[in-house]
């Protein structure tokens, strides 16, 4: 008499390792892609305002609100960051600085910076987008 496991618990047990194995690669691209889409921004348009002012409008394109604090933008004429102020793209305030997952946000900076007098040159970083660059004529 041959000593072993049947047919029938052999392939339940093949089952159950083929289920855990799914589950643990689907776990894993589930993260990684989320990671890669979850917060990402795009540049939808930039433009002057009365002769002075640079405004940018941002949108979050990934599945997860990101800060904007986590929101790079950047004189490219100096290459440092510039400061400026955040409000949704109808100019309400954000809430906890925060911009929505499909919504867009308007960021607004004097053009005081600049090296030319009628333009400015920014790089936008956020997210894990690629950089992207704006150029503000006034």
């Amino acid at each position: 008499m041959r000593k072993g496991i049947t047919p029938i618990i052999a392939i339940i047990v093949l089952l159950l390792i083929t289920v855990a194995l799914a589950g643990a690669a689907w776990t894993y691209l589930n993260t990684y892609m989320s990671g890669l889409t979850g917060q990402s921004v795009e540049v939808r348009d930039y433009f002057c305002v009365n002769d002075d002012r640079a405004v940018i409008l941002i949108a979050n394109t990934g599945t997860l609100d990101i800060d904007t604090s986590d929101i790079s933008i950047i004189n490219m004429s100096s290459g440092q960051p510039v400061s400026g102020t955040w409000t949704a793209a109808d100019g309400t305030a954000l809430v906890d600085n925060t911009i929505e997952a499909g919504k867009l946000g308007k960021w607004t900076s004097p053009l005081g910076a600049c090296t030319s007098s009628d333009s400015c040159i920014f790089r936008i970083v956020g997210g894990t987008a690629r950089a992207q660059i704006a150029r503000v004529l006034c």
